[in-house]
């Protein structure tokens, strides 16, 4: 497993599709830092911490970047028919799944420190750091982004989860792609819709669990910061989430013709 997961971390590192991807990303993270050092040239000022909370209204972000990095792991091996290489190599099934999941969660969280490096680090060079009225101190501002993204890691890797099984289970990255979105972006809204249409208690069961869905307790951590219980009960979810999309993909996997 560890050697496979080498070999994966060493293909992705000589993709130019890794990099460009996280040059762009960058490159807007400095476009959206610069905004803010355009208007204090011309207005009142945002301090350092005012500006990196404004992180917590983005977390919608990962979850598109869970596609992201698990389309470059993936690299289109059912279009390319290279996974059928892999297991008829000798590698099992439940390998070549569990070493895929793995590495992209590693470059999920790698793009992540990066990406976080880079622009707390561009915030702090280009904004003044003394707190102003009505705007968060530096020191409050990295509390609550610690806090979010303490939240966030955990359902970012449920969703990195939920990516991996819809690449290994739909032929077409478009395709896998489609489906990833209608379960992390659009499966809640049904479900709370159905919810309040049905009513009673299969309608209240409804509403209950959707606020277990990975983007609505990230959308809600924003409103509990510093609150551990809830920091914990993420956790839980997250696991949840990746037992469940993991088991379900590797079911999927085991049973689909691979061409």
């Amino acid at each position: 497993m560890l050697n496979y997961i080498r070999a994966e971390i060493y293909k992705l590192l000589r993709r130019p599709y890794t990099y460009i991807a996280l040059g762009v990303m960058l490159a807007l993270e400095g476009l959206y830092a610069s905004m803010f050092a355009f208007h204090n040239a011309h207005s009142m000022a945002t301090p350092f911490g005012g500006a990196i909370v404004t992180i917590i209204e983005m977390g919608a972000i990962g979850f598109c970047t869970c596609l992201l990095t698990g389309d470059i792991v993936f690299a289109g091996q059912y279009k390319n028919s290279t996974l059928k290489n892999e297991v008829s190599f000798g590698l099992s099934r439940t390998q070549v799944y569990l070493g895929k999941f793995i590495t992209q969660t590693l470059l999920s969280i790698a793009y992540l420190l990066v990406m976080m490096g880079f622009f707390l680090g561009l915030c702090a060079v280009c904004l003044p750091m003394e707190p102003s009225a009505g705007f968060y101190s530096a020191h409050e501002g990295l509390v609550i982004v610690g806090y979010f993204l303490a939240v966030g890691l955990p359902l970012w890797i449920a969703a990195q989860a939920a990516a991996c099984m819809c690449l290994f289970l739909v032929h077409g990255e478009m395709a896998g792609s489609f489906l990833y979105v209608g379960l992390v972006f659009v499966l809640d809204t049904v479900l709370e819709v159905a919810g309040m249409l049905i009513g009673g208690g299969a309608g209240a069961l409804l509403l209950k669990v959707i606020q277990y869905f990975p983007m609505r307790m990230l959308n809600a951590a924003k409103t509990v910061v510093g609150d551990m219980g809830y920091l914990g009960k993420a956790w839980l979810v997250g696991a949840f989430w990746v037992a469940v999309c993991t088991a379900a993909g590797l079911y999927g996997f085991h049973r689909k013709e691979i061409k």
